[in-house]
């Protein structure tokens, strides 16, 4: 079990969540067809900004001694790699706002800027789920743009977040890096910040 966890558990970092949302606009709304001709120029950056960057960078901490574990376990060594993501999730904000796209969809990248900056201030305090944070954005900003953007219900989409996040939340629970209070406010947290950003945006 506790393999799979892991399997799971890196699969699903909150690193990837923003590129997992981009690909799923791409699979499941108009913005595909709008924009599958500039797929690679929006697909990039968020791989770029959202998870290279601050993967490396959050490394070079460990290597330096500054976190003591990649998964960041301890609460308090937490602050610089959320610091990290927030800064590299602005310069990308920046990208995409340079480019033109839809306010719903800089909506999304604003929700997630928004997410990390209620994360650290919580962080000071608590220890919150960043995992469900990330599938909680997801889950939110794909609702919110099914709902408000595309005035469509794709169920089996829904079904299939919600049980995604349902095997995250249980497999940081398995791993003991969460209690079950800190993986509910976290998927919440990111659920309703992505969904309300998205709503504003349209």
């Amino acid at each position: 079990m506790k393999s799979i966890a892991h399997v799971i558990s890196t699969v699903f970092q909150p690193l990837l969540m923003p590129a997992y949302s981009i690909l799923l606009l791409f699979a499941y709304t108009y913005f595909g067809a709008i924009y599958s001709h500039k797929f690679w120029q929006i697909i990039t950056p968020v791989l770029f900004f959202s998870f290279i960057i601050p993967a490396v960078l959050i490394t070079i901490l460990y290597k330096l001694g500054i976190i003591s574990d990649l998964s960041l376990k301890v609460r308090k060594e937490r602050i610089y790699p959320y610091l990290i993501t927030l800064i590299s999730y602005t310069v990308m904000i920046i990208y995409y706002y340079r480019m033109n796209m839809p306010t719903w969809f800089m909506m999304i990248m604003a929700s997630s800027v928004a997410i990390m900056i209620i994360a650290i201030l919580i962080t000071f305090i608590w220890k919150i789920s960043a995992h469900m944070f990330g599938i909680g954005g997801l889950t939110g900003g794909a609702m919110a743009v099914c709902y408000f953007v595309e005035r469509s219900n794709p169920y089996i989409m829904f079904m299939g977040l919600f049980i995604l996040a349902g095997l995250i939340g249980t497999s940081r629970l398995i791993l003991k890096r969460h209690t079950l209070s800190q993986v509910i406010a976290g998927f919440l947290l990111g659920f309703i910040v992505s969904f309300t950003f998205v709503w504003i945006g349209t």
